[in-house]
């Protein structure tokens, strides 16, 4: 159980997401050190007070990571280290690298996301700054060669340390010396990242305008579309470590995680830029083979850059891959007339697999259910219960909820959600696990993990601030956006959009380029704004704009 000792206080506090008593008692359980906060009924409330627990959690977030520091060997720490010791003794030496194999390509595309989205809550765009600094090293040091088959597309892996991305010497780590799968190898990609980062591209190039992202997400989908296979049963589309220059020396044929480079190719379709009809093409085999083989026998394995090669591809499944699945199915419905049933089979999958009680790699047992609250385990080969993926898990269920109106999928999510929160401390420093050892990892502790707490408050509005003025949510990318104390005003890469915000005033009026948009009547669909009074205060304001992509907001 992840309890802990934290001394003898006890106190009540009338505040929390359950808007009900909260009970702490300091003499009793913990949770990543912080008191365990409970409601009249037993279950998990966030450790954070307030009635936007979340909201304050990506804020301190997002500060801390700005802070990290350009280290002495000129870069800063997640350029070349998936992990930081989080010391106390310096500002240097706080984020002080890990030795271990890096994942850049994996980190980079999630910090893209979760950015992305944070900018349009918050214009905060020293987060834009920070993700365009990591995307354009990862094109400059860590691309393939122009000649290679995989041809100018990114390494999913590098050594600790080293700035430049090829893949990592696998043995490192290993008494005998030989090849065993960590790192991937050097000189061998990763195709599913080579789809994550060329939607992260191209999804940067949607929020900035600049060129070099759109060509380097080309460059993905068109390395992605010449090298596609048919596949089978033990052999996806694309395999899941290959090597750069040949794709023929495959060292793991097999790897559920298509939906990054389904991604990819559905938005270059949507906006016409690119050879569209080999896109389509290499997008429906990845589909058929997606629907054929990983959503009927559940073999959904090989995602993570840093796990040795299993004897049985079939061994190691993880979370990862079927709940970003299941949330593409709820994202876009009209590719599987049976999205609900399988989407729900996925969330159902993992919630036996992964939200059950476990034994860590180091063998200290783990609760699945902790006060109420489904806490859930990365894969087979680390079976830790984790932040970033019980808040992930936490996300698809709260879009589940959305998409379905499933009141229980509600409460799940916002419970998952609050054991995710403890792994935060106040300076915004957050773990991964309860397992010091690892230190503090830049993927699960924030590229990872916040992002699904700002789409878990899209889903339900009711969960952002009440007092504050914010964009939840878009589908589009928002590429400009200026809060004012009496307006707001964005700019969306697309004229057609589809908004959800969280506002503390009602709206006087809201325009899109210049012209007045109507109020809709309740469950009114078409171009035009809605307004509803949230049941923790404020206003849950959806905005459908046609015409432009500027959008005013007066208050």
């Amino acid at each position: 159980m992840l309890c802990r000792n934290a001394g003898a206080l006890r106190w009540i506090l009338g505040i929390g997401l359950s808007l009900q008593f909260v009970v702490a008692n300091a003499s009793g359980p913990s949770l990543f050190d912080h008191p365990v906060r409970l409601d009249a009924s037993g279950k998990l409330l966030s450790w954070i007070p307030g009635d936007a627990p979340y909201a304050t959690l990506i804020r301190r977030a997002w500060a801390a990571f700005e802070r990290i520091p350009v280290q002495p060997n000129g870069y800063r720490t997640y350029f070349t280290n998936p992990t930081f010791y989080g010391s106390t003794t310096g500002e240097h030496k706080q984020f002080a690298g890990r030795d271990w194999y890096h994942n850049p390509a994996g980190l980079f595309t999630m910090l893209t996301d979760g950015a992305l989205l944070y900018y349009a809550y918050s214009g905060d765009r020293l987060v834009l700054d920070r993700v365009r600094e990591a995307l354009d090293h990862q094109i400059k040091n860590g691309t393939t060669d122009r000649t290679d088959a995989w041809s100018q597309v990114p390494f999913a892996s590098s050594d600790p340390g080293n700035p430049i991305y090829r893949g990592a010497f696998d043995p490192r780590y290993e008494a005998d010396n030989k090849p065993h799968g960590r790192g991937d190898g050097v000189g061998f990609l990763e195709p599913d990242k080579v789809g994550e980062m060329g939607f992260a591209y191209l999804s940067f190039f949607e929020a900035t305008g600049e060129r070099h992202y759109l060509r380097a997400a080309l460059h993905c989908a068109d390395a992605l579309a010449k090298n596609v296979q048919l596949g089978d049963a033990g052999h996806s589309p694309w395999a899941f470590r290959v090597d750069a220059k040949t794709d023929r020396v495959v060292r793991e044929p097999y790897t559920a995680n298509t939906i990054g480079p389904i991604r990819l190719f559905d938005e270059f379709i949507r906006i016409g830029i690119g050879p569209t009809a080999g896109y389509r093409k290499a997008r429906q085999i990845a589909w058929n083979w997606l629907m054929t083989y990983p959503m009927r026998n559940n073999v959904w394995t090989q995602y993570f850059e840093d796990v040795l090669t299993y004897n049985d591809y079939r061994e190691n499944i993880n979370q990862y891959s079927p709940l970003e699945t299941a949330r593409y199915l709820l994202q876009h419905p009209e590719f599987d007339p049976n999205w609900k049933v399988d989407a729900k089979k996925l969330i159902d999958w993992v919630t036996v697999h992964f939200a059950k009680d476990s034994t860590t790699m180091g063998g200290l047992p783990e609760k699945g259910n902790q006060w109420g609250a489904e806490a859930v385990s990365e894969q087979v080969n680390d079976m830790d219960k984790m932040s970033s993926h019980t808040s992930r898990f936490a996300s698809v269920l709260a879009l589940w909820y959305e998409k379905t109106g499933d009141l229980s999928a509600k409460e799940r999510a916002m419970r998952s959600f609050n054991w995710a929160t403890y792994s935060a401390r106040e300076s915004g420093l957050t773990k991964t696990s309860i397992d010091e050892g690892t230190g503090y990892w830049f993927s699960d502790g924030y590229g990872d993990y916040m992002r699904h707490f700002q789409r878990g408050m899209a889903s339900v509005p009711d969960w952002a601030p009440a007092n504050e003025n914010h964009i939840l949510g878009s589908i589009s990318v928002v590429s400009n956006v200026t809060y004012g104390k009496d307006r707001i005003r964005f700019t969306t890469f697309d004229r057609s959009s589809s908004e959800v915000l969280k506002l503390q005033r009602r709206p006087k009026s809201v325009t899109e380029g210049g012209k007045t948009l109507t109020p809709l009547a309740k469950n009114q669909k078409g171009r035009g704004y809605s307004v509803t009074a949230a049941s923790s205060g404020g206003f849950i304001v959806r905005i459908s704009h046609r015409d432009s992509r500027t959008v005013e907001i007066r208050l």
